[in-house]
């Protein structure tokens, strides 16, 4: 994505040590100065970024924690989604992705409240994600929605 459109700067937010390291080398050797890849994860990661600093924040296929006991370990929650819209600049975009059904209704219903839908495919070329290309081959069509607060 940030070959694809030099002018914007893309900050890449993982949980996994090891995919930042690999992303972070992919940046590199791509010779790209307007991405980068950091550790973090959920309201964590968010609360370092100045308020209304993101156009788009897309969440891709975060770990659905199927199970009810872990359902807590959930990226996407109430304090999750607080940080969202506060990092998100006048007019931004909030792009969900899963391939867990149960997960998107989940994620869908937290936004049902203060979130507006709006068309996914703003026209930007996007490059498809490892998961989702996984997924795809597997016949599985990933879940997806863009929002923007009201």
């Amino acid at each position: 994505m940030a070959a694809l459109h030099p002018w914007r700067r893309f900050l890449g937010i993982e949980k996994q040590v090891d995919r930042v390291a690999k992303c972070n080398s992919r940046i590199t050797r791509a010779g790209l100065a307007n991405a980068v890849a950091v550790a973090g994860l959920g309201v964590d990661a968010l609360e370092v970024l100045p308020t209304g600093c993101v156009a788009v924040f897309h969440l891709s296929f975060p770990d659905p924690w199927p199970k009810r006991k872990h359902a807590g370990r959930r990226v996407f929650q109430v304090a999750f989604l607080a940080e969202v819209r506060r990092v998100l600049a006048p007019n931004g975009v909030l792009k969900l992705m899963t391939d867990d059904k149960p997960y998107f209704e989940e994620m869908r219903q937290l936004t049902k409240e203060g979130w507006r839908e709006m068309p996914w495919d703003d026209g930007s070329q996007r490059v498809e994600t490892a998961f989702e290309i996984t997924f795809r081959k597997r016949g599985v069509m990933p879940c997806r929605c863009a929002l923007c607060p009201e």
